[in-house]
């Protein structure tokens, strides 16, 4: 620190270099505050301009849902469109489309092998015979194998005769069960491993009991009887569910049963979420608002909530309209905007409610900008990031997901703008309505003479934060606290997530509760060896040249350890039996020619084959398994695609069916066929497909998520150390999620995936805005981390806490879908924040960074005056024009972003003692160009900046600058002219015992003097920079006298303050010196000598 030789302070400070990082931080975000605050003063200027023009444009967006369709096909939604089982799944569509519907029973009994369980099963299948729908029964519908139903049980062996099946005894019963191989009915091979449960056997391995006994009904699935087959299906139903006095217990499963149970409980649990919306819009009022009659904040909530719906609109049309489809798990589009909107609410509302006392002086405008300019970096940090990781989902394979990551990444790009300009104008509206004392509830009542309760007047959360919170996580003890229970959780959490397993089980998503649920209960108890049923389709090829290449597929099939000994049914083999029979017959020996005895020519096999089926009773069971051209005619068949039957052995987890039907495929594709040879096909395979490749691309996705997280945060946070620290809580997050969901028995399916994805956006929300914020603030870490729980923790924990009532309802529902959804979420609400409000600010203490050199501090912008002018005429506040006005800037940082918090103007400022004070402040109230005395500077003011003031230097005006010697006197209407005569006089009179400071210069630390109160020299009368302006209030009126010298640099031309003429003549900026507080307390100043002239246009 110097003196120069005229007396001033002169403090050096050696400028730092700047990293590319730090420049490039204080570009980014000057641009993105200077952006922000002039759309919320365009905002808040045109409120309703502004909500017509979103809801205009996100209702044509909207109107692409005219053509919405929701995508079911588990093909198109989650298997890859290069997956090989796409075209084997076109190819079984187009030659074998599903033709049956299904009723499959448990019975069960101490003993099913006994004649009285015999007896109650039969009485069942009676009643099942005897339901009736409409004009249809079970005989009008069933799948028929010749004059006969299609319904397996061990009753075949009796051929469902009642009298006989009523005679049997015990002894009978054991005969046939271990005597008898092929049905009587069907004359095909029997598989009583299927149609016996928990058999057990004698000594010489007979069996002679069983648990469980399976009966299996299929229906025709024909478009004229659907209905009538589906009420057929509802009253079995009720009939397994009204038992057997003789029965242990029935269980049924049905063609409709996913739908009645599964679906069902999931509309029934919509009407739990409509009630978690409910609990978030009550918390909203609650938390936005304060508890009286005027700042109620219902229609503000409601607003919030309607930005949502405003951005579920925008994506579902613009989506839907780009052909983007739409499946089931997209219904979790609106929880997610909702936890999303709701969190950049409260950053936008706290950011208002922490405007300092002399940024609340300021037009609602003014106000409203400055709050989107805080908040408007946080919350692009945050949708920007989630944005990214969404749109790197969206390069999955995966159909379904890759269309739910594009839904969510353009939901929230429009709830990013429409939080910034829908809701921002409707909080000005609000607040319009506060200042005008209206009902909070009814508008259009007025309050006269309002005064607000004093407990709503405290802000609970903002306590909590500063006063306990903060201060408590600043302990060591608690740190150290902190740091450990966050070790622990990663440390358990991370073996959690090693050992997370991918599987999947439609059981999981049926209602626990459910008959459904009961009956897969009891398959795995009573048939665990009974695994997926699937079939081998064969394209058309010359089946009598392959007779060995088909029969030794078959072998290998059946010695497959994946298959069910006995499960296949192979057409093939039953007609070769039947041939080698029948070669000898007249009608069969001319289609063998030479040695082979075996049909010469495709032609004559597939005449031999339609024989077969349609002549013999052997073959009529196998008669759905050909398909012919010109079946039915008189012209010669042709075969056009045929398939078999069989079974997987029971697998434990998706990583054994997986492996079960690459073992099947291996034997198919290495089978030497030719034409295309076979192929395995079941629906259940589409399953498999999704996840051979599911836990891949959810790893994948994760890890680019979170890396282009730290990327973009990198960018807009602009500083490494805390980005990199903000990433840590990422990880953590997802880390602790994933791991917990293990012991919480989740495992990995497309649901759980999904959700994972999400979780990343809302785990990057809980840290970022608390990184950013740490950024903005100064001070010691520790105090700079209080501030920061104090100025946006309230905003973090509300949107956290309102996402977790939007699922708490949840917490017992007996659907494994929604029961995921709240596990997920819930984990993610309670690590995010722990990781976002404990864990970041405790490291944060330790090692964060400095913060932004391009901001300046709370206790600067309460001193700096903002000039402006409410003129009758214009009916609203306008601003100075800059161009008359010089931006202060400081030696070691950019431009403010505080545009209009930091226009002042340029006249010199004489602080007097506070002896001359009394005599100075009388007028005013009487000056032309003064605040109000309210927005004066006193000496409590100056005594709150730090204890710092501003030191005098001699300066005689009149002598040095001629030109304000001829300057026309401005005085209010009704005030004394020699006033300003006298007072120019004693303050020359007292100039000896002052000296010249350039404006916000401060005096060194320690330094005594006693509390001053400003003067301008040129108008010799008390004033502040902001002279003329009384914030929102007209100045007097004015009167001019042409033969007066003007007193002041300032005149008002019509809305406008502007520089008087030759004002600035000799005025220079040459001497222009910055300043820096000897207290590392940033503060801005401009030095203007008026003995100068202006060097640019833009130090004018």
């Amino acid at each position: 620190m110097e003196v120069s030789a005229d007396g001033d302070v002169v403090l050096k400070n050696k400028p730092r270099k700047k990293s590319c990082l730090e420049r490039l931080s204080d570009g980014l975000i000057s641009l993105l505050e200077r952006a922000f605050y002039r759309l919320g003063y365009v905002v808040a200027s045109h409120p309703i301009l502004t909500i017509c023009e979103c809801i205009l444009i996100c209702g044509l967006c909207a109107i692409g849902m005219k053509d919405f369709k929701e995508t079911n096909a588990a093909e198109k939604l989650w298997v890859p469109a290069t997956s090989r089982i796409q075209d084997e799944k076109r190819w079984v569509t187009n030659n074998f489309p599903p033709f049956t519907r299904y009723a499959s029973t448990i019975i069960t009994a101490d003993n099913i092998l006994t004649p009285s369980s015999l007896r109650a099963m039969m009485a069942f299948y009676k009643s099942a015979n005897s339901i009736e729908s409409g004009s249809h029964d079970l005989q009008s519908m069933c799948f028929r194998v010749g004059p006969v139903c299609h319904v397996t049980s061990i009753l075949e062996l009796w051929y469902y005769n009642e009298d006989l099946i009523n005679s049997l005894t015990q002894d009978d019963i054991i005969q046939k069960i271990n005597n008898v191989t092929i049905s009587p009915m069907y004359h095909s091979k029997l598989h009583l491993g299927s149609l016996l449960g928990q058999m057990w056997r004698d000594s010489d391995g007979r069996i002679i009991g069983a648990k469980a006994a399976s009966l299996l009904f299929l229906l025709y699935d024909k478009p004229e009887w659907k209905k009538a087959a589906m009420d057929w299906e509802l009253q079995m139903v009720s009939l397994a569910k009204s038992g057997h006095s003789d029965l242990n217990e029935i269980f049924i499963y049905t063609t409709r049963s996913f739908d009645d149970e599964g679906y069902g409980a999931v509309d029934a649990d919509v009407n739990l979420l409509s009630t978690g919306f409910s609990l978030v819009m009550v918390y909203l009022i609650l938390t936005l608002g304060r508890f009286n009659l005027v700042h109620q904040k219902f229609y503000l909530s409601m607003a919030g909530l309607l930005s949502v719906g405003l951005a579920i609109g925008f994506a579902y049309g613009l989506a839907i309209t780009c052909g983007i489809l739409y499946g089931p798990v997209h219904a979790l589009m609106p929880f997610l905007l909702l936890g999303i909107g709701v969190d950049d609410m409260f950053v936008i509302v706290e950011a208002w409610k922490n405007l300092t006392p002399k940024e609340l002086k300021l037009p609602l405008v003014d106000r409203m900008a400055l709050s989107l300019k805080h908040a408007g970096v946080s919350i692009t940090v945050t949708s920007i990031t989630d944005v990214v990781a969404f749109a790197i989902g969206a390069s999955t394979v995966i159909p379904g997901l890759s269309g739910f990551c594009i839904y969510a990444a353009l939901g929230i790009l429009a709830l990013y703008g429409l939080q910034s300009t829908f809701f921002v104008a409707c909080l000005t509206l609000d607040q319009r309505k506060v200042e005008a004392s209206r009902d909070g509830c009814i508008p259009c009542y007025v309050h006269k003479n309002y005064t607000p309760n004093s407990f709503s007047q405290w802000n609970i959360m903002t306590t909590a934060f500063e006063k306990y919170i903060g201060p408590i996580l600043m302990k060591f003890p608690v740190k150290v606290l902190v740091l450990l229970v966050t070790s622990g959780l990663l440390g358990v959490n991370v073996w959690g997530f090693y050992q997370l397993k991918q599987d999947f089980s439609l059981t999981m998503y049926i209602p626990s509760d459910s008959y459904a649920h009961k009956f897969a209960i009891a398959r795995e108890n009573y048939f665990p060896s009974d695994g997926v049923n699937t079939a081998v389709y064969c394209k058309d090829f010359e089946y009598h040249k392959s007779r060995d290449l088909l029969e030794k597929m078959y072998n290998n099939i059946v010695e497959d350890p994946y298959i069910v000994n006995g499960s296949v049914k192979f057409w093939f083999t039953a007609f070769n039996e039947w041939f080698d029979m029948m070669k000898e017959d007249p009608s069969v020996a001319p289609s063998m020619n030479g040695d082979v005895e075996y049909p010469y020519s495709k032609a004559w096999f597939a005449l031999l084959v339609h024989r077969f089926l349609y002549h013999t009773p052997q073959g009529q069971a196998y008669r759905q398994f050909i398909k012919f051209q010109n079946a039915s005619t008189t012209g010669n068949p042709i075969i056009l695609g045929t398939y078999f039957t069989l079974q997987h052995t029971y697998q434990p987890d998706s990583k054994s069916e997986i492996i079960a039907m690459e073992s099947l495929r291996h034997i198919l594709d290495n089978s030497g066929l030719p034409g295309g040879g076979c192929f395995a096909y079941t629906d259940v395979y589409l399953t498999y497909e999704t996840n051979k490749i599911l836990q891949r691309e959810l790893y994948r996705n994760l890890l680019l998520a979170v890396i282009c997280v730290f990327i973009v945060t990198l960018i807009l946070i602009a500083n490494f150390r805390t980005s990199l620290i903000v990433f840590t809580c990422v990880i953590f997050t997802l880390v602790d999620v994933a791991g917990t969901l293990h012991f919480w028995g989740v495992t990995i399916d497309t649901a759980s995936s999904i959700l994972l994805t999400l979780s990343v956006g809302l785990a990057v929300d809980y840290s970022a805005h608390i990184g950013h914020m740490f950024m903005t603030v100064q001070g010691s870490r520790p105090e700079r981390v209080v501030a920061t729980l104090k100025k946006i923790g309230p905003a973090v924990f509300s949107g956290g806490f309102s996402t977790f009532l939007a699922f708490l309802l949840l917490c017992n529902s007996y659907s494994y879908g929604f029961s995921l959804f709240f596990r997920v979420f819930f984990t993610v609400v309670l690590f995010g924040l722990f990781h976002g409000l404990i864990y970041l600010p405790v490291v944060l203490s330790w090692i964060g960074p400095e913060p932004y050199d391009t901001h300046v501090t709370v206790e600067d912008r309460a001193n700096i005056y903002i000039p402006e002018c409410k003129c009758h005429s214009q009916g609203q506040t306008n601003h100075i024009d800059p161009s008359a006005q010089t931006l202060i800037d400081d030696y070691n940082t950019r431009e403010s972003n505080d545009q209009e918090a930091l226009w002042v103007p340029q006249e010199e400022v004489v602080v007097v003692d506070n002896l001359e004070s009394e005599s100075t402040t009388t007028d005013t109230a009487k000056a032309p160009l003064l605040n109000s005395s309210k927005d004066m500077i006193t000496p409590q003011d100056l005594q709150s900046s730090l204890t710092t003031s501003t030191s005098i230097q001699q300066s005689n005006t009149m002598e040095t600058s001629p030109n304000q010697q001829k300057r026309k006197k401005i005085s209010p209407i009704g005030s004394d002219p020699t006033n300003g005569v006298e007072m120019e006089k004693k303050g020359e009179n007292t100039s000896q015992q002052s000296h010249t400071v350039p404006v916000g210069q401060f005096s060194e630390p320690g330094q005594t003097q006693s509390p001053p109160s400003i003067v301008s020299k040129g108008t010799s009368r008390a004033t502040t920079p902001d002279s003329g302006i009384q914030n929102g209030q007209d100045s007097p009126a004015l009167k001019t006298q042409d033969s007066d010298i003007q007193n002041s640099p300032w005149v008002v031309s019509g809305s406008q303050l502007i520089l008087a003429p030759g004002w600035n003549d000799n005025i220079s900026s040459e001497n222009k010196l910055p300043q820096r507080n000897v207290m590392d307390k940033k503060q801005t100043s401009s030095i203007m000598d008026p003995t100068k002239k202006f060097s640019s246009n833009a130090d004018q």
